[in-house]
Parts: C-alpha cells; sequence; structure tokens
C-alpha cells in the first residue's frame, strides 16, 4: 500500500499533497489512542511490549475516560512519538505547557 500511495503523492501537485498532509494531520489528532496506534502500525502487543506492560493493560489505557498524563506520556513514546500539552485560548492564544515534560523528565533521571 506504500508503494501505492507514493506513486499517487509523486503525480500529485505540491499544493495537493500540502492539502493532504494537512487532513491526515487533522484525522491524526482527534483520533482515539487505539486508532492512533493503529494507523502508526502497531498491536496491542508490540505496544505492550515498548511500554513494557501486559497487553490487558494497553487495552484499559485506550479505553479508559481518564487518566495521568505519565501515563499518556509513556503510550506516546511507546508509539515511538513525543506529548505536547497546549492550552488553548479564545482569541487564537495557545500556550504549550513545557512543565510537564520538565516534571516528567526529571522524573525519569531520578
Amino acid at each position: 500500500m506504500a508503494n501505492k500511495w507514493n506513486n499517487l503523492k509523486a503525480r500529485m501537485s505540491e499544493g495537493a499533497c500540502a492539502r493532504v498532509d494537512a487532513k491526515v494531520k487533522e484525522t491524526l489528532a482527534s483520533m482515539p489512542l487505539a486508532e492512533i496506534r493503529k494507523a502508526i502500525g502497531m498491536t496491542q502487543a508490540d505496544l505492550a511490549k515498548n511500554i513494557e506492560l501486559g497487553q490487558g493493560n494497553v487495552s484499559k489505557i485506550e479505553n479508559a475516560a481518564d487518566m495521568y498524563l505519565t501515563t499518556l506520556r509513556k503510550y506516546i513514546e511507546a508509539l515511538g512519538g513525543e506529548l505536547h500539552l497546549t492550552a488553548s485560548f479564545s482569541g487564537g492564544r495557545k500556550f504549550e505547557i513545557d512543565q510537564v515534560s520538565d516534571i516528567t523528565n526529571s522524573r525519569r533521571a531520578s
């Protein structure tokens, strides 16, 4: 499938590629954790091995209504990503909350 996409993308204009890439980013940003994991091409068992948990625990994380930021960070990092926390306000103001990464990184160093 990747070859078909690469062939199609090679024939697309630069603007069309940018629109598709933006739509993919938007779609991934609004996906539940399990869908993000599947889009990356990883199984729960693969992720469980990376995060050093049982597969059942991965399922619990994916179906949790609420979780600690440290749990979410570990999940995202096990997928090969980075977690960023952004606060959005009226008027389009956005602030990245970097203290969360500082706290979790300092705990890892301890």
